[in-house]
């Protein structure tokens, strides 16, 4: 009878949860399941669920309903059909294994016939996000658990019905299961492992670990061995002159600054209020991909997220666009500034710790920092953190501060629990928020401090719009692996030893290049970007509505044809429709005329756009510095642009942290000279030269817009060599900060006499890049005293340099450097 006991109970059941059913929200984790899934109309599906529970079945079935999915029956003894999906319970698979059932006999029949096979698909419901967390009986008793009763489900479902996320894992093929394996009691007992260890894994990339009240994050800290050996230490620092009890009152101190207080509630509440409010309002879409690989990696890796920093807004977004795709939101490293009232509360409620600029030698602040650091990691909670430490005002890559990512390297190389993946994320922008601040400070103005009068002030951009913001998960790294390559010896080391890995801080530099290079290899072409690239590389910034068109198509298959990185993402590749777009975002200007409308840019618009064309310039890198080989030449052996390449690649390489090393060099600029031939953009002779287009082609328009586009970036190193070969012609000793400051001026007169109006072209931060690069190759030796040497060879590539110049810009720079010294001498009175 309990067979139609259980029919019974299950209906009753069924009309009873009907209502309720139609009032619970839910989200599903892939944004268009139907595609993603790939079932087979020809195979039966079955649904397995982690638990025993109508509830999670009722809701599935409105949510296969709801997507034109199949949807679940229970099918009894009966086999699941392609027109009746079936369901089978995990628990129920599990029994099996102790003892036979009528689920035994009814999966060992469909193992035994060859012909049958169905589509398996593993369903997680989360009612609610929290993982669990010691605290109160209301959490116990309301929050979603996998052993939950049915009278705490009850409450369970009533103080989180309207926040239920359903994962759908993609379909595993029962027959592949099964026909590897000997027979079919091996074959149940493998696929009921991987369902098991599915489960548990989904649960924590969507949940995480389990969480810990703050007070005991606190204790455990101040008992960790690196804060008590501070603490000893400390006492007997004759500068601190602390007492035992002052120690370890101040440790408590900066461990209550630091720490995070993670919530699930305030997550899920900044996470509605920021889809409905600002997100809507301020952006016509958040574009994000890869996130289908982060949802992989996070049930087999602990992830360190590390995105580039062009706005406030990248935590905000990121940690949205993981929370929002059913990922845990990650613990992110911000900067003390931001700890203001009510602001800095709630963002430590969402996962924020805070951490102070600069540690200044305070050894206890720095051991509780870092035993924090090592909490999160051996626990498995995700980090965020920018390793630019800052946010980029010129819109290019910042050089990266090792600071913190020794610390998460050094715990990453010492927990044994997981794999670290060292994520690089590109986040990019139609038009950034602090656009107009970012232009003032590069000017010289003061940085604005965070505070609350500023955060109100700020509201005004919800009545804005900024186009789209766009998030690229890169290429991770893993940590254990390339430290296997880079840093042999390092488990050895970490085995027998607490202190420090020998090797480490070259390690530590050379990873954060490589990270800077991969978040570049996921750089996002918007359309923003692309207009801009090709309008502030036209003269006087305008060109006509046709020309313009037809620039950003040549700009397109350029990155189509030599294909950067297979992880570079092009948002809109009609040319048409990127000008469109862009055009009332970048308040790109059309003037009528009758021979075709012209496109333009204000002057103050102009310097705002260098902002995004500075996020993919390092795409067009290569491809320019060819097509500056051509500007004061028609005709050169390919060869030669080869090699010519190959000598200013490394100063690029550097500059733009482009992804190809020097020995991938060479078959990157053959790739580049073989989609441009294939553009039009050049012509190969009978003899194997190079030729330009004739002046008077369209094609010729795009090769100098292209040349122009690395030109500012070219007149900088020519500027340094020329500088650099007069002063090696003097007997006094060379100062490195006084000859960066010189190079700073140079650039910045030339910049005032030009016309120019972009404050990064003076920016001393280049010049000083540009110079470890000239260290780098041996061009240049800076002793001990930070003075310069310099080797004669480079008055040679000074005149080499000057080539790649306009007319224009090389007499400019050659009467500016024949003046720099020469003393202001009155001029005579005409009427003596």
């Amino acid at each position: 009878m309990s067979g139609p006991l259980t029919s019974i109970f299950y209906w009753l059941a069924w009309l009873l949860f009907r209502p309720l059913n139609s009032l619970i929200q839910y989200k599903i984790t892939r944004a268009d399941l139907r595609a993603e899934l790939k079932l087979d109309p020809t195979k039966p599906v079955v649904f397995i669920l982690p638990t025993r529970s109508w509830t999670d079945l009722f809701v599935l079935d409105r949510i296969c309903k709801d997507l034109a999915l199949p949807r679940p029956s229970r099918t009894g003894l009966n086999f699941p059909t392609p027109d009746h999906a079936g369901v089978v319970y995990l628990p129920a698979v599990l029994e099996t294994r102790i003892h036979p059932t009528e689920l035994t006999r009814l999966l060992e029949t469909a193992a035994a016939t060859k012909t049958y096979d169905a589509q398996l698909i593993p369903i997680t419901l989360f009612w609610g996000r929290d993982p669990g967390k010691e605290t109160s009986l209301f959490k116990l008793a309301f929050f979603d658990s996998p052993q939950a009763s049915a009278i705490r489900k009850l409450f369970i479902i009533i103080a989180n019905g309207r926040n239920v996320f359903a994962n759908f894992g993609l379909p595993l093929q029962f027959r592949e299961y099964v026909d590897k394996e000997k027979d079919a009691t091996t074959a149940i007992r493998k696929l009921t492992r991987v369902m098991h260890f599915h489960f548990l894994r989904a649960r924590t990339a969507a949940l995480g670990p389990t969480l810990l009240r703050r007070g005991v994050v606190v204790s455990t800290l101040l008992q960790s061995k690196t804060v008590q050996l501070a603490l000893q230490a400390s006492a007997n620092d004759s500068k601190k002159n602390y007492t035992p009890e002052q120690a370890l009152r101040y440790a408590r101190k900066c461990a209550l600054e630091i720490c995070a207080d993670y919530s699930t509630v305030s997550l899920t509440f900044i996470e509605r209020f920021l889809g409905t409010f600002v997100w809507n309002r301020v952006f016509k879409g958040i574009d994000v991909q890869g996130l289908e690989k982060m949802r992989q990696l996070a049930t087999t890796h602990e992830i360190v997220y590390m995105p580039c920093h062009r706005s406030h807004a990248d935590y905000l977004l990121v940690s949205y666009s993981l929370y929002h795709a059913g990922l845990v939101p990650p613990h992110i490293a911000a900067g003390i500034n931001l700890n203001i009232p009510v602001v800095g509360a709630l963002l430590r409620r969402c996962g924020a710790f805070f951490m102070r600029r600069s540690f200044s030698g305070d050894k206890i602040y720095t051991a509780v920092f870092r035993a924090y650091v090592e909490s999160l990691i051996q626990r498995g909670y995700p980090i965020e953190f920018f390793p630019e430490g800052g946010r980029s005002r010129t819109g290019r890559l910042l050089a990266p501060k090792t600071g913190l990512l020794s610390m998460v390297v050094e715990a990453g190389l010492r927990q044994r629990t997981r794999k670290v993946a060292l994520v690089p994320v590109f986040i990019g922008y139609d038009k950034a928020w602090e656009l107009n601040s970012y232009s003032k400070e590069l000017r010289g103005a003061a940085k604005q401090k965070e505070s609350v009068q500023g955060l109100l002030k700020a509201s005004k951009i919800l009545g804005k719009s900024f186009g789209k913001a766009y998030i690229n998960f890169g290429q991770h790294l893993e940590l254990q692996d390339y430290a296997d390559t880079h840093l042999p010896s390092w488990r050895e080391q970490v085995k027998n030893s607490d202190g420090p890995i020998m090797g480490f801080k070259p390690f530590i530099a050379q990873l954060a290049a490589e990270h800077m290079r991969r978040i570049n290899d996921a750089a996002v072409a918007n359309p923003v970007s692309l207009a801009a690239v090709a309008l502030l590389s036209s003269p006087q910034r305008a060109v006509s509505e046709e020309e313009l068109v037809e620039q950003i198509g040549h700009l397109i298959w350029l990155l189509k044809g030599q294909n950067y990185s297979p992880l570079q993402y092009i948002p809109e590749s009609a040319p048409r429709a990127v000008v469109d777009w862009s055009a009332p975002i970048a308040r790109i200007r059309r003037a009528p005329h009758p021979w075709g409308d012209l496109m333009a840019l204000a002057d103050r618009d102009a310097v705002l756009l260098t902002y995004n064309r500075n996020n993919i310039q390092h795409l067009f890198a290569l491809p320019s510095l060819v097509a500056n080989f051509f500007r004061t030449r028609g005709m050169l052996p390919e060869e030669a642009a080869v090699m010519g390449c190959r000598a200013l690649y490394p100063f690029l390489r550097t500059e733009f942290f482009l992804r190809w090393d020097m020995q991938e060099c060479e078959t990157a600029t053959r790739e580049c000279i073989e989609v441009m031939v294939k553009l039009g953009l050049l012509t190969r002779t009978i003899g194997g030269d190079l030729r330009r287009p004739d002046v008077a082609s369209p094609a010729f328009s795009t090769l100098a817009m292209l040349g122009r586009v690395m030109s500012e970036t070219l007149e900088r190193y020519c500027m340094t060599a020329l500088l650099l070969a007069e002063e090696s012609k003097s007997d006094l000793p060379l100062q490195r900060d006084k000859f960066e400051e010189d190079c700073r001026l140079l650039a910045e007169r030339m910049a005032i006499l030009t016309g120019r109006d972009a404050p990064e072209f003076f920016d001393k931060a280049l010049f000083r890049g540009h110079m470890n690069t000239l260290i780098e190759v041996g061009l240049v030796v800076e002793t001990d005293a930070k003075t310069l040497r310099v080797d004669a060879k480079i008055e040679r590539v000074a005149e080499r340099s000057m080539e790649l110049l306009s007319d224009e810009a090389r007499q400019t720079l050659l009467q500016l450097l024949s003046r720099r010294r020469t003393p202001v001498v009155t001029a005579p009175d005409a009427s003596v």
